[in-house]
């Protein structure tokens, strides 16, 4: 009977941890998550920018197929339209042009291209925002098969009248070291697909609703200037959208991904470009 506590107090030990051992456990996990739990989610996070990028590049053939059937670009779909709504993911047209509604939520038209919402999403579940330059989605608007007599004036003057500039810093002054794309010289985005990244702020999600607040840091000022509920940015000196390297400063956070194609290279890829002379 006198053995019985110590046979207790035994058991006890083999049965389990001290307070002191799960401390110690806790604080070695602890210090493991510390040191690696950043890396992971800076890997899952590059591995998300390279799974947007892919999408948005498949969202631009996608946009070429179209204007290869209807020698014009689409409107953009509303973002702020919910699940349910017969126009949800449909470009929007009123007496020929875009409704002004999609110009200010634009978002890219998936059903319109005939591609699920799920391709038209980033990494990140937001839509993706779409801009384009309102003359290029009139009929025949990308038609530049004209008489090769006369095409290189012409194709000067209708490429000199359309098209954003896009710029990697604000303010950007014309001819800027920071100006990416103008319609100066040719060379203006036919339109502009926006991933608003990691921390998601100022795009739509795919209930409908505008992502206000960012999930995490930002947004800088690089990203309000391509912020969705925005009314089209065509005029100058703000005819422009931002393309600029990931920069996490919370000062100038900037995470979002963006595709610009030329006016030319849009019409060139759907075979409704200049004829050689």
């Amino acid at each position: 009977m006198s053995d019985t506590p110590h046979l207790h107090r035994r058991a006890a030990t083999a049965g389990g941890f001290t307070l002191v051992e799960m401390a110690l456990v806790l604080l070695i996990v602890g210090l493991l998550a510390a040191v690696f739990l950043p890396a992971t989610n800076t890997l899952l996070d590059n591995n998300r920018r390279k799974e947007t990028r892919a999408k948005l590049e498949a969202l631009e053939q996608a946009m070429v197929r179209f204007v290869m059937v209807n020698r014009r670009l689409p409107c953009p779909a509303d973002g702020a339209l919910p699940p349910g709504n017969a126009n949800q993911g449909l470009e929007l047209v009123a007496a020929g042009a875009c409704s002004p509604a999609t110009q200010i939520n634009g978002v890219v038209p998936w059903r319109s291209l005939g591609v699920a919402q799920g391709d038209a999403t980033d990494a990140w579940n937001t839509l993706v925002t779409y801009r384009v330059w309102a003359q290029l989605t009139t009929a025949d608007a990308m038609n530049m098969n004209w008489n090769p007599a006369t095409q290189n004036a012409q194709i000067q003057g209708f490429l000199q009248a359309r098209g954003f500039r896009v710029c990697s810093a604000s303010p950007c002054a014309a001819s800027a070291a920071a100006e990416l794309a103008n319609r100066t010289n040719m060379t203006g985005a036919a339109y502009v697909l926006i991933s608003h990244g990691a921390n998601r702020v100022h795009g739509f999600n795919t209930d409908g609703a505008y992502v206000a607040v960012a999930n995490g840091a930002g947004p800088g000022p690089l990203e309000d200037i391509n912020r969705n509920q925005l009314a089209i940015r065509s005029t100058a000196p703000s005819d422009f959208y931002i393309d600029a390297e990931l920069a996490e400063n919370p000062a100038a956070y900037y995470d979002d991904i963006v595709l610009r194609p030329t006016v030319m290279a849009v019409a060139m890829a759907a075979g409704l470009g200049p004829r050689k002379p």
